[in-house]
């Protein structure tokens, strides 16, 4: 990650990134959006549960992805997560997985180039079809 983007992050206020620790829980109900997080920190044990809406990850050239499959997310034989559909315009949509309102972008993306530049893209990509989720969410969820 570039030195001006982890400036930024550290600088946020409403940011917290956490590092020996992982995932171990996504809460919400099925066919809803996140609605917490658990994760477990390496050093102690010790797992924390809180309501969060949106998760960014950043993962390497070989996918932690096993997490998700408890999720239902759809992963590749290689464990990169599948997005998109087959259908134009339909659901899922090109950068969503097959669980409505989860994205992947970047490198975890299977069938990505796997370069700065195409997450770049893909994370640029992904805002408008993040308004279109959005959009179907009823006022009184958000």
């Amino acid at each position: 990650m570039s030195r001006y983007l982890v400036d930024r992050i550290e600088a946020s206020a409403n940011i917290e990134v956490l590092t020996r620790a992982e995932i171990v829980g996504l809460v919400g109900r099925p066919g809803s959006y996140l609605e917490g997080v658990r994760w477990r920190r390496a050093t102690t044990g010790a797992e924390t549960e809180m309501p969060i809406r949106n998760v960014f990850l950043f993962v390497g050239v070989e996918p932690a992805t096993g997490w998700l499959r408890d999720c239902g997310v759809a992963l590749d034989a290689e464990g990169f997560v599948r997005t998109g559909s087959a259908d134009p315009g339909g659901r899922p949509l090109p950068l969503e997985t097959n669980v409505r309102g989860v994205f992947a972008v970047g490198d975890v993306r299977s069938g990505s180039v796997k370069r700065v530049g195409g997450a770049i893209g893909e994370g640029a990509a992904v805002v408008p079809q993040l308004h279109t989720a959005l959009a179907e969410v009823p006022v009184e969820s958000r």
